[in-house]
């Protein structure tokens, strides 16, 4: 069973744990509590008035109560102003903090989560989570309080309003009640379910969203956009499916406990309208107890309202402490490492993204000495990309060891492992920040701008960066998008280059440039590797040809290592990729 229909069948678990998040700032929510409950014998003095005000100023014409009420109605509506702006207020703050409280938490949990939680979530549905999924449960956790309590004080200001001007009628009213329970009961549990898929729903709009803006490219030179609009419109008319749903069932439920209470005030009013009724009963108190009963309906059908926001809040939360609850990177490491020598072997690796799927690694033997430059090169899917993310642990093996200095790579420290690797991949990723920002990204201590000026430079990129509107400080935007794919991948290479890691590795580093700028940089790349272990992933087989070692990999395996040419007179794999690599290049 889904943790939403978990959540669905038990709720309050949820909740409570929801609560938790409200509770640390219960002082302000004491004051907003009581304000509420202010404001709520305001309420329920204004109907209160009614009796005095038709007895005594319009029976008996008492000319001092005259004279006082006019006050007693401007004290009455300046306690319900005041009082109403404190409880809005004040559960509003508190309402907020727990947006940013959950919303720092949840983000938090996303930089520590494991590469695999990845793998089976997508980020449109992270996203939702973080914007749409935190506004929901912070209403229920704090907003919602105030509703609820409000409308239970109003509902008994009143029920004791009309107890003390009759009792015999205010029975009546309870008759209702177990009506009107067994309706609350019904409609808790349909908002619930329904809440779950709008927020499927909300996941999937942001999705499509991201998928045709992202690919705003494919989508305009494949024609695409009438497939993309006809795509979003059925989500989005699915979305609105669903919020009707939820619009009917509030509705339908408000206008039937409305249409009960209706039948109680109609037996009320028959009876205390009865000849045994109505000779111990002044004007003033029949007027006062109608007005009464008949302000009981607004917040019984608040309640169905405040009901509807708070199980859309408990669904919304069920799905954050679900991610929240996620275990993070395994990290049990504990021996430190400062700087590595670089020596790395692979121990009969065996590897796989999921139980369900075949091993994408079977049993990987490599020793690569310090220092060493190392090519790994085969067919798309072949492991090569699989095997190198090993290292870091952005993935743990399921069977064998990889040690990096003779030490399993599992007892070091994880931060003091990641601080040993410098990575460039063919999917470039800069942040919104400014150039400096991104060359130096996540070095402590901070790097000074000649360093940084240093490593664009052997990089091959200050000759662009210098004639941007602010040079190193231009802000980039998302992902550089105002960027060539070349000046992104030679940014990259700077920020490799400035954090002078003892390993590197080159996933494809040099794709995106032009046969200029790949000179140059495998110029630059050779100057660096000196006294560094470095691990290339590459297609282009003239850029690797220099390496102390080739590794070619098939189907997860390794078929064959050796230089290049060992490889070539060996006839093997290897030959059969270079071979067909260097015909297609020659072909006219």
């Amino acid at each position: 069973m889904s943790t939403a229909a978990q959540a669905a069948r038990k709720p309050w678990p949820t909740y409570r744990r929801l609560l938790g998040y409200s509770l640390p700032h219960w002082r302000v929510m004491l004051l907003a509590s009581l304000a509420t409950a202010a404001f709520a014998a305001a309420d329920a003095g204004f109907a209160a008035l009614v009796k005095p005000l038709l007895d005594k100023a319009f029976v008996e014409q008492n000319a001092a109560y005259i004279r006082t009420l006019p006050l007693l109605i401007v004290g009455l509506f300046l306690l319900r102003g005041i009082s109403s702006f404190a409880a809005t207020y004040g559960m509003s703050w508190v309402a907020r903090r727990v947006v940013k409280d959950l919303r720092g938490q949840l983000f938090d949990k996303l930089l520590v989560l494991p590469a695999r939680f990845y793998d089976s979530v997508g980020s449109s549905q992270l996203i939702a989570r973080l914007t749409y999924h935190v506004e929901q449960v912070a209403d229920a956790a704090s907003t919602v309080l105030t509703g609820v309590l409000k409308d239970t004080l109003t509902i008994v200001f009143y029920i004791g309003l009309m107890a003390w001007l009759n009792w015999k009628l205010t029975l009546f009213a309870f008759v209702v009640v177990p009506f009107i329970a067994l309706i609350i009961r019904y409609v808790s549990v349909r908002f619930r379910k329904i809440s779950v898929r709008i927020q499927d729903s909300v996941g999937d709009v942001t999705e499509a969203v991201d998928e045709a803006v992202s690919g705003q490219r494919v989508v305009k030179v494949y024609n695409g956009q009438d497939f993309e609009s006809r795509h979003f419109d059925a989500i989005n008319e699915h979305n609105r499916k669903l919020s009707m749903k939820i619009v009917a069932t509030k509705a339908g439920s408000a206008a039937l406990i409305q249409f009960i209470a209706a039948w109680a005030v109609a037996a009320i009013v028959f009876f205390a309208t009865q000849p045994g009724m109505i000779e111990d009963m002044t004007a003033g108190t029949f007027a006062a107890f109608m007005l009464a009963m008949m302000s009981l309906m607004q917040p019984m059908k608040n309640m169905g309202t405040v009901n509807e926001r708070l199980q859309r809040g408990i669904a919304a939360a069920t799905e954050i402490f679900a991610t929240l609850d996620q275990p993070a990177e395994v990290a049990e490491g504990s021996r430190p490492l400062r700087r590595a020598r670089g020596a790395i072997e692979f121990e009969h690796v065996r590897f796989r993204y999921r139980d369900e799927l075949g091993d994408a690694l079977h049993d990987i033997n490599l020793r690569i000495e310090p220092g060493q430059s190392v090519a790994f090169v085969g067919k798309s899917g072949s492991g090569k990309s699989t095997l190198l993310s090993l290292l870091p642990r952005f993935y743990d093996v399921d069977a064998g060891a990889i040690r990096l200095d003779g030490v399993d790579l599992r007892e070091y420290r994880l931060h003091d492992l990641r601080r040993q690797i410098a990575l460039v991949d063919q999917q470039v990723r800069l942040f919104s920040a400014t150039v400096a920002e991104n060359i130096a990204y996540g070095l402590d201590p901070q790097p000074d701008e000649a360093q940084i000026i240093d490593a664009a430079r052997r990089a091959h990129a200050w000759e662009f960066i210098e004639k941007l509107p602010q040079g190193l400080h231009t802000p980039l935007g998302q992902n550089g998008a105002t960027l060539s794919g070349g000046q992104r991948q030679r940014l990259a290479i700077a920020r490799a280059l400035l954090k002078d890691a003892p390993i590197l590795i080159l996933d494809e580093a040099t794709s995106a440039l032009d046969t200029e700028s790949e000179r140059l940089i495998q110029s630059a790349l050779e100057a660096l590797v000196g006294g560094r272990t470095t691990l290339t992933i590459a297609h282009r087989l003239s850029t690797i040809q220099n390496a102390d070692l080739i590794v070619a990999m098939q189907d997860g395996r390794i078929i064959e290592t050796g230089t290049h040419a060992d490889l070539l007179a060996r006839g093997g794999l290897y030959a059969a990729l270079h071979r067909m690599q260097f015909e297609t290049d020659a072909a006219p």
